[in-house]
């Protein structure tokens, strides 16, 4: 499967012998270890370009972090073939805490007003997005989903990961 960025990591990691996976894996703790190390290292490089006011820098780090989080991390634990459906269902449930109707929005408030105290919307394009009135915090509408990522793995997928 085609997928933007991962397949250039995906030839990088080939070609300096590191390591692509292409079943689900947790690799070896080595391999766990530099992921997580080098996410926290090109974060950490977008935090200081970020207090020095350097877009040049700013965007060195975002491209960074996407090859090393996204091509990297994705080789790394074998999940080339699950990361666009994966995206596509966190996606939905991310536009799933907006509302598609006003009537949804007032239903939304009379819930999360009990729950977290006032509530107001505000329509945004064709959607309607619901907040606490007190910090703004965007609250999730009574239709909101979680992401079901498990279904795009096999029971034996997950079994043979662990």
């Amino acid at each position: 499967m085609n997928v933007p960025f991962v397949d250039e990591v995906e030839v990088f990691n080939a070609t300096f012998d590191k390591p692509n996976f292409y079943q689900p894996t947790i690799p070896d703790k080595e391999i766990t270890d530099f992921v997580v190390n080098f996410i926290r290292e090109e974060t950490d490089e977008l935090e200081a370009a970020i207090k020095e006011r350097d877009i040049v820098e700013i965007l060195d780090a975002i491209c960074d972090l996407l090859y090393v989080a996204v091509g990297n991390a994705t080789m790394s634990f074998g999940l080339k073939d699950k990361l666009m459906g994966a995206y596509n269902e966190v996606q939905a449930s991310n536009m799933s805490k907006s509302c598609i109707s006003e009537q949804e929005a007032l239903d939304t408030i009379e819930i999360r007003s009990k729950e977290h105290g006032p509530c107001h919307y505000k329509q945004v394009g064709t959607r309607f997005v619901v907040y606490r009135s007190s910090d703004k915090k965007v609250m999730k509408s009574i239709n909101y989903f979680p992401p079901n990522l498990e279904k795009f793995f096999t029971v034996e997928e997950l079994k043979n990961a662990k």
